[in-house]
């Protein structure tokens, strides 16, 4: 047999497991001589394999403890749809909840007047809240808006959702958004706030939403752990 043909069969073996519902998400895989036996490939073949589904992100390696399967994050974010953090968790099947951390009215910098056209020194409405889901803490938000737009009154009226607090507020329909992406290395405050440990990860979103006067209204940061929610982008050529 090639070693081509080998690390196929090793690869096609271990995803056979997985799908048969042999190996389980965080599940250790078996040793490379117990799979080199049972297939009669030599070990140097299942190395190379696993290297190949840890690269395709199939299985990941715990260095001390050895290979696993790897567990999927639990909640999916779609980048090309309007979708609420709230939605995205209650479509995972959980209960979304909110902690509110912050409401302030404070002027805006020469950065916030940049991303909502207004001012240096006009008034902004600062909310900082943390989404859950099933009580545990999922996405830390920040949203900044122009006072014009909703003030913190206007919010805590509201049945919770800005965009229909905005729309009340000022008339204006949020009709779409550009959004950043960024991976930040632990930040003290904010993976305090999610319980996420020195090492690990976090993905920040950087959205600016827009009316239908293409006007930004709303700019909103969003941390996650990377490793509770996946994404997905459809590219059109």
């Amino acid at each position: 047999m090639s070693e081509v043909n080998a690390i196929y069969k090793v690869k096609q073996y271990i995803l056979n497991l997985i799908e048969q519902n042999k190996l389980h998400n965080g599940e250790t895989l078996p040793s490379d001589l117990t799979i080199a036996r049972q297939l009669n490939v030599k070990t140097d073949d299942v190395n190379e394999a696993i290297k190949s589904l840890i690269t395709e992100q199939v299985i990941k390696d715990n260095f001390e403890e050895g290979t696993s399967v790897k567990t999927l994050p639990p909640f999916f974010y779609p980048l090309n749809e309007l979708v609420s953090i709230g939605q995205m968790i209650k479509n995972a099947g959980y209960e979304s909840g909110t902690e509110y951390l912050n409401f302030d009215e404070q002027p805006a910098t020469s950065l916030d007047a940049s991303l909502l056209n207004v001012k240096d020194g006009d008034a902004i409405t600062l909310i900082e809240r943390l989404r859950t889901a099933n009580g545990n803490p999922v996405v830390y938000c920040m949203d900044k808006i122009a006072k014009k737009n909703l003030t913190c009154t206007g919010y805590q009226m509201s049945n919770g959702s800005i965009l229909s607090a905005i729309k009340t507020q000022s008339g204006h329909n949020i009709c779409y958004a550009d959004t950043e992406i960024e991976a930040v290395n632990y930040e003290p405050r904010i993976s305090e706030v999610l319980n996420a440990s020195l090492h690990e990860g976090l993905i920040l979103l950087k959205i600016t939403h827009y009316n239908e006067c293409n006007e930004p209204v709303l700019y909103s940061l969003n941390y996650m752990k990377n490793s509770l929610v996946q994404f997905k982008l459809s590219r059109k050529i």
